[in-house]
């Protein structure tokens, strides 16, 4: 994986304003340069956490830094990453799930955002994978909006979900990254009737820009709102 630095920044031990920080914890680079990465991650206060990799910055030849996510782009797959998330659900009409931070039960059924083209059965593999927290509860919802206006930009064509959250065991098992945006709620890989994967993420690429992840396979199309650019092929 690769990072490309695409406004002049500061790469800083933390999180904190720049101003705040002494000399010694912040680093100056300049607009085009690039990176090998071994990770990257976002963090609060709209920052990624990045591991470079074979690359050693700052007085104290630091390799993990936090950067501002609008500065940065990310190229490339994780080693790891090589899902294969077909596992086929026997659609049931009237079964139920309590998500966290609710008392009340959904309807697989139930449309996720009102009058929407997503379920929470999609979501949730048929009740199969049910939410760990309130946290993945909310990038569920903030990926089907995503999704609504991904629907609306394709024409209305109908779209499988192949994969939207997995819990951690079921990320393990269909070959997922270790800290794949699944495990928040807030990815989906989908495949549009009638387009290839490779037209989805042509029509999708520059509409999404910074807002996430976008990717491609031969077999579906990846889209994440992880808040800042990321872009890779899966190689098959």
């Amino acid at each position: 994986m690769e990072l490309k630095v695409v406004s002049d920044t500061l790469f800083k031990l933390s999180t904190e304003l720049s101003d705040k920080l002494s000399d010694a914890e912040k680093v100056f680079v300049k607009n085009g340069t690039i990176y090998p990465v071994h990770s990257h991650a976002p963090d609060k206060g709209d920052h990624v956490r990045v591991a470079l990799a074979d690359t050693f910055l700052g007085p104290k030849n630091r390799n993990t830094w936090y950067v501002y996510r609008l500065d940065v782009e990310f190229e490339g797959n994780e080693p790891d990453n090589q899902p294969k998330d077909q596992e086929k659900v026997v659609k049931s009409k009237d079964v139920t799930i309590k998500l966290p931070g609710n008392t009340s039960q959904f309807s697989l059924s139930s449309p996720i955002i009102s009058n929407g083209h997503f379920t929470w059965g999609e979501a949730t593999k048929g009740g199969t994978r049910i939410p760990v927290d309130t946290n993945v509860v909310q990038g569920i919802l903030s990926i089907a909006k995503v999704m609504e206006e991904v629907r609306s930009l394709l024409g209305d064509k109908p779209i499988q979900v192949n994969s939207w959250y997995r819990d951690p065991a079921t990320n393990r098992r269909v070959g997922g990254a270790s800290r794949s945006r699944h495990l928040s709620g807030d990815a989906v890989d989908f495949v549009v009737k009638g387009m290839t994967p490779f037209q989805v993420y042509d029509k999708l690429n520059p509409w999404w820009g910074a807002r996430g992840g976008l990717a491609s396979s031969s077999v579906f199309t990846h889209i994440d709102a992880r808040g800042y650019k990321a872009r890779w092929s899966y190689g098959y």
